[in-house]
């Protein structure tokens, strides 16, 4: 579910929305908007979603030797390693608050 908004820009502002939006790769204003207001209201998140601390642990999960490797078969596989991620950073965080 999305909701509408309009707004206003001054002239100068939208040529230069659109002259970064091509820089960018973004498809359209809305898009640049949405990733403009997500940065100010989510600074810690990152471009794929995750929080630093997150996607830095499923990128060097993603680095382990393919032997390392689990099957995941079910909804609730999958959901059970992001808890046990989840998990495990928020252990670490505690572990440099002592």
């Amino acid at each position: 579910m999305s909701a509408t908004i309009n707004i206003s820009l001054p002239t100068q502002m939208y040529k230069d929305i659109k002259s970064v939006m091509k820089e960018r790769g973004f498809a359209s204003i809305s898009e640049f908007v949405r990733s403009s207001i997500r940065s100010q209201m989510y600074p810690r998140i990152t471009e794929n979603g995750f929080t630093p601390e997150f996607e830095e642990r499923v990128l060097r999960a993603e680095l382990e030797p393919i032997e390392n490797d689990g099957v995941w078969e079910t909804p609730e596989d999958v959901h059970a390693y992001f808890q046990k991620l989840k998990k495990e950073i928020a252990d670490d965080s505690n572990k440099k608050d002592r």
